[in-house]
């Protein structure tokens, strides 16, 4: 299963000096606050925020995400 790597964005938004607020805006959202609860982890990005943010990036979505090691049962 793929998962969503928040500190990529984080990252990003941080090296392009971007408020939680500005990318808010980018993603569509009205205020900041339910931004921070999905960069924070607390809320799921949706795929259309995430590909919002790919395209404000110029990067590949699968940029965005990693693959989560399913453990097994013992």
């Amino acid at each position: 299963m793929k998962k969503v790597n928040l500190n990529k964005i984080k990252r990003l938004r941080n090296k392009h000096k971007l408020s939680q607020g500005d990318m808010a805006g980018i993603i569509g959202l009205s205020n900041l606050y339910p931004y921070h609860r999905k960069e924070s982890g607390v809320q799921s990005f949706t795929a259309e925020e995430i590909h919002a943010i790919a395209s404000f990036f110029k990067k590949p979505v699968e940029y965005f995400f990693d693959d989560e090691i399913a453990e097994s049962a013992i």
